[in-house]
C-alpha cells in the first residue's frame, strides 16, 4: 500500500457577495459538485494572472530606456 503526502493550504471559511447571474453559472458548472472548490480555484488562477502580468511588467520596466521614459514623463507633467 502507498501513502501520499499531500500539503494542502489552510482552509477559512468566509461570507461573499456574488453577482446573481454569476452565482448561477457557478453552480450549473458545479452541479452536485463543491462550489467551494470552482471559488478556490477562479481565485487561483486569477492570483497567477495578476503574479504573471506583474512579472512581465517588471521586464519591461526593468528593459525601458531611461532617457525615453524621462522625456515621455516630462511631456505628461507638461500637459
Amino acid at each position: 500500500m502507498r501513502y501520499y503526502r499531500v500539503a494542502m493550504a489552510a482552509k477559512e471559511t468566509v461570507s461573499v457577495t456574488v453577482d446573481h447571474d454569476l452565482l448561477d453559472h457557478a453552480g450549473q458548472r458545479v452541479g452536485t459538485g463543491s462550489l467551494s472548490a470552482y471559488v478556490n480555484e477562479a481565485l487561483a488562477l486569477k492570483l497567477q494572472r495578476e503574479r504573471h502580468r506583474r512579472a512581465l511588467w517588471n521586464t519591461k520596466a526593468a528593459d525601458a530606456d531611461p532617457d525615453h521614459v524621462a522625456r515621455m514623463m516630462a511631456h505628461v507633467e507638461s500637459q
